[in-house]
């Protein structure tokens, strides 16, 4: 699911290029999943390029000179945050890019930085989740771990139960996106499946440890190697119709059963992870679409 900007993040040619953190090498039998260091220049060039803008109109639109905004790009020097700040304005990018440009201008204040697993989640956290009559998780992000479900998160997806705190790490979504649990009960799965991923592609470098970046790669490329390939190399199309949509089969009924997802992050208090929450759409829709 896009998280956060991931609104999960569908199959196409993506106006915003692809990030290319991954080139893979071998070692032991395992991949390693080898990312670029990242720097907030090179998302807001890719921003710009997607935009089709030139280097001197954002550098106008900025109020900055022209120098200094090719600096920016190339890594070779910050903006003040009174520059960032006005660069971000000249191209207003999507809210999961400027989540990820204010964490990597905070550095270690960063706040999507999560607490490392094994964590225990209160007993009053775990009373809010269970207050949604619909199903809903605790997903700590960029990680895309699944820390909690409730109730009805737990009947209408069995296969993505938490793990307890025993387990050496938690459930992760991008794993389970390429199990043939998730293959058999999403009629979307491929675009799905490039929501989630595209997620933690964006924006785990730099934010989740490269051993935890490892771990998943190799799972998912055990899973279903050339699948988990095309998908890693493919961005979400911005916009696209039924970009939220989960289309889940029913078993029971022999239907497909239309669900949209919406991210909350809690904020008072603050809490390491996103809330999210499944609709059940009432819209008629036509089961094959």
């Amino acid at each position: 699911m896009q998280i956060a900007a991931p609104s999960l993040p569908h199959l196409g040619q993506s106006a915003f290029p692809p990030i290319p953190p991954t080139q893979v090498r071998r070692g032991a039998g395992r991949l390693s999943w080898v990312c670029e260091r990242p720097e907030i220049g090179g998302y807001l060039r890719r921003q710009r390029e997607a935009l089709g803008l030139t280097q001197e109109e954002v550098a106008l639109a900025a109020s900055t000179t022209l120098s200094s905004l090719r600096k920016w790009e190339a890594g070779l020097r910050n903006p003040s945050t009174e520059g960032l700040a006005a660069w971000c304005r000249a191209l207003n990018p999507p809210d999961w890019m400027l989540r990820k440009i204010m964490s990597l201008a905070l550095g270690d204040m960063d706040t999507l930085r999560a607490e490392p697993w094994p964590r225990t989640i209160g007993r009053e956290d775990l009373d809010h989740l269970e207050s949604f009559s619909g199903p809903a998780f605790f997903i700590r992000f960029p990680h895309l771990d699944v820390v909690a479900a409730n109730g009805p998160a737990r009947q209408l997806i069995p296969s993505l139960t938490p793990a307890d705190l025993g387990p050496a790490h938690p459930v992760n979504l991008v794993e389970w996106i390429m199990t043939e649990a998730a293959r058999e009960l999403l009629v979307n799965w491929r675009d799905v499946a490039v929501r989630v991923i595209h997620a933690l592609r964006v924006m785990g470098p730099g934010i989740v440890p490269q051993q935890r970046l490892d771990e998943i790669f190799n799972v998912c490329h055990s899973r279903s190697p050339k699948d988990f390939k095309r998908f890693f190399a493919t961005d979400p199309v911005e916009g696209e119709r039924d970009g939220d949509a989960l289309l889940m089969r029913n078993l029971e009924q022999g239907t497909v059963d239309r669900y949209t997802y919406r991210s909350l992050r809690p904020t008072q208090p603050m809490r390491p992870y996103d809330v999210v929450h499944l609709i059940r759409s009432t819209a008629p829709r036509d089961a094959a679409a």
